[in-house]
């Protein structure tokens, strides 16, 4: 999934007003009425397009919400009841604009995390249940952060945040929030993905600057002159292998990873 860098504070009519016609799990899609639908498929659409929007699960199958970031620093809980969009819960004011934003159950105990970077170069994870902070990367003292994503790349229970900041890759554990490994190398990225896309059984990280990432060593397995934006993941030919799509001067890439070359 791709999204553009920022999304300005607004109104929620601001926010209804962005439409474009998305997909909607059919798991939940018993249970929703065609309004809640169609605002499901928007929330995703944004999603799609906006780093600082995310849909966010609520226990309830038949509840809607999502969260977003302001350029005020203000990481917003929207959800839908009785018809409306109502901030059900906000942030103090962070460190600087919100860069992105994600809703994980980043240590597999049931209950989504709020994640949020900002644009000094700070991240902040709260629980969502009473909205407590659980971490700030106050120690971290990043003069900013190129990307961000949260994955699974160590097998554990927890999942990871993956983290190019100050130009390096680093991840820490979903739990404890401690840095378990980091990289050396300098990278540039706006955006990064994670997938197997070679075929190996293990996950790399790829930058849309043109580097694929082995995730257990953070070295580089191969590099070329980029990959473009926004970057997506497609298995263009069916082999059970993903190849990466990218976006250069307005027309589609098709890389295969797995061969070290560009497809189209």
């Amino acid at each position: 999934m791709t999204r553009t860098r920022r999304i300005a504070a607004g109104s929620f009519a601001l926010v209804a007003a962005l439409v474009i016609v998305g997909a909607v799990p059919p798991a939940l899609a018993q249970y929703k009425d065609e309004e809640v639908l169609a605002l499901d498929a928007e929330i995703e659409a944004l999603s799609a397009k906006f780093h600082a929007l995310t849909p966010f699960p609520l226990k309830e199958a038949d509840e809607t919400s999502f969260v977003y970031g302001d350029t005020k620093g203000i990481v917003h809980h929207v959800v839908f009841e009785g018809g409306r969009l109502r901030d059900k819960w906000k942030s103090f004011p962070l460190d600087g604009p919100v860069k992105g934003v994600f809703g994980e159950d980043l240590d597999g105990d049931g209950v989504y995390e709020i994640i949020a970077y900002v644009s000094s170069g700070r991240i902040y994870v709260w629980e969502s249940s009473e909205y407590e902070l659980r971490w700030e990367s106050v120690e971290e003292r990043f003069e900013g952060i190129q990307a961000m994503i949260i994955a699974d790349v160590d097998s554990d229970v927890a999942l990871e945040m993956i983290v190019c900041a100050d130009n390096k890759i680093a991840y820490y554990d979903g739990t404890e929030f401690y840095r378990e490994r980091e990289g050396r190398d300098f990278f540039d990225p706006t955006e990064m993905l994670v997938a197997d896309v070679d075929g190996d059984l293990t996950p790399e990280i790829i930058t849309n600057d043109g580097y694929i990432v082995d995730s257990s060593s953070l070295n580089i397995e191969w590099a070329t002159d980029g990959f473009g934006s926004p970057i997506s993941l497609f298995d263009l030919d069916n082999d059970g292998v993903l190849e990466l799509v990218g976006e250069i001067g307005g027309s589609l890439t098709f890389w295969d990873i797995e061969d070290r070359r560009e497809i189209w």
